[in-house]
């Protein structure tokens, strides 16, 4: 996975929130200015979550005694199949 700079996370936010305030079904309850912060905290910490699910799967197959050739079909369905179950043990959705 890519990596977000804080500019771009920061961008993403205001962006939602512009779409927020646009949205006659959304009214913000606090600034705008403290909304857009709180959803760069959520993004930032979601992203930071991601990094680490993808290096638990990582260390998984490190311990697998045949594995696949990196970036292989068999690989990339490996990877996709271990971070399911990473986020099955979150109790996230796929």
């Amino acid at each position: 996975m890519q990596t977000m700079s804080r500019e771009r996370i920061e961008r993403v936010a205001k962006e939602l929130v512009d779409a927020m305030t646009r949205s006659k079904a959304v009214s913000l309850l606090k600034d705008r200015d403290a909304v857009r912060l709180a959803i760069s905290h959520a993004l930032a910490d979601e992203l930071k979550r991601e990094e680490e699910r993808e290096e638990n799967v990582r260390r998984r197959i490190a311990t697998i005694r045949k594995v696949p050739a990196r970036n292989s079909r068999e690989w990339e369905q490996l990877f996709r199949t271990l971070m399911e179950e990473e986020y099955l043990r979150e109790g996230l959705d796929t």
